[in-house]
């Protein structure tokens, strides 16, 4: 039995975090301050675009725009307490999926479970993928992880101009992109086009800006697990709409008929000084970083 429809936004705060999720809008979390300081993109300032969402991947399997019954119609919200959220998509019968989501908020951060059950009566090849619009501004870094190696990303690289990926054999330039010994960083404000950017991350990577980290933390992923032409992460910079989108994924396996899939995050957040240069990587930023790893 369900406690309503998701038809009302939920808040919840814990010390220093606040967060809103609207479980009308494809169960999305539509804002989440730390400090005051907004983390995801909040609704109004890109029309369409806001807040976390979820989605199966590849993308291929859809093309755009995403599976409406799991990105943005109305969730059930089926437990909730002051500090956790469960909620759950009606089934999709166009792509034979129904999502499940469930949030816990304490003074570490926020844990979030997120469930993907095949609803077709045949197997399905997917995998889970996350996907939070933020401010276009900070910087972005990570474990740089391996590269890739394989032909059909080179393929699709040059199907799609404005795709990147972090490959052996083309270790070209991406704006704003560096890597130092065993980070990689992005300058979110160097990349000036709308492009993707795709890398293997060992697991974690963070985004900083305003004298705070947002730390994601998801399972690492050897290359093989990761789904076709997609990556641990994937970066989407959009200048004209002036807005990114940070993104991570799961593993690609094969679901039979009735079978789910889980997909555990967790964000952690913290503190730097607001002077603290983010257009590079500094080793007072990697000791932050780490703190919050550790």
């Amino acid at each position: 039995m369900s406690i309503d429809q998701g038809v009302r936004p939920i808040s919840k705060r814990c010390g220093n975090v606040e967060v809103e999720f609207l479980p009308a809008v494809g169960g999305r979390l539509a804002s989440l301050r730390h400090d005051g300081v907004e983390l995801v993109l909040p609704p109004g300032r890109v029309p369409g675009f806001f807040g976390d969402t979820f989605w199966p991947s590849p993308q291929s399997r859809f093309d755009w725009p995403p599976p409406p019954v799991l990105d943005a119609e109305p969730y059930e919200v089926l437990a909730e307490s002051e500090l956790e959220l469960t909620m759950r998509s009606a089934p999709d019968a166009d792509f034979g999926f129904q999502v499940g989501k469930h949030f816990t908020l304490s003074e570490h951060g926020l844990a979030m479970v997120f469930t993907l059950t095949n609803t077709w009566s045949g197997e399905q090849d997917v995998a889970p993928w996350q996907v939070t619009r933020a401010s276009r501004e900070g910087l972005l870094v990570w474990a740089a992880g391996e590269p890739f190696t394989d032909a059909d990303r080179l393929q699709k690289q040059a199907e799609d101009p404005g795709c990147t990926y972090l490959h052996a054999a083309t270790p070209g330039t991406f704006e704003g992109f560096a890597v130092e010994g065993p980070h990689a960083s992005l300058h979110v404000p160097s990349v000036t086009r709308t492009s993707k950017f795709f890398s293997d991350a060992r697991g974690w990577l963070a985004h900083v800006h305003h004298g705070t980290v947002f730390l994601r933390i998801f399972p690492d992923l050897t290359l093989s697990q990761i789904a076709p032409r997609q990556g641990e992460v994937e970066l989407f910079f959009d200048p004209v709409r002036d807005y990114i989108e940070i993104e991570n994924q799961g593993a690609y396996e094969t679901l039979a008929s009735g079978e789910t899939l889980t997909y555990a995050v967790e964000w952690r957040f913290g503190a730097v000084d607001p002077n603290l240069p983010t257009d590079r990587i500094t080793p007072e930023l990697l000791r932050s970083i780490h703190a919050l790893l550790a």
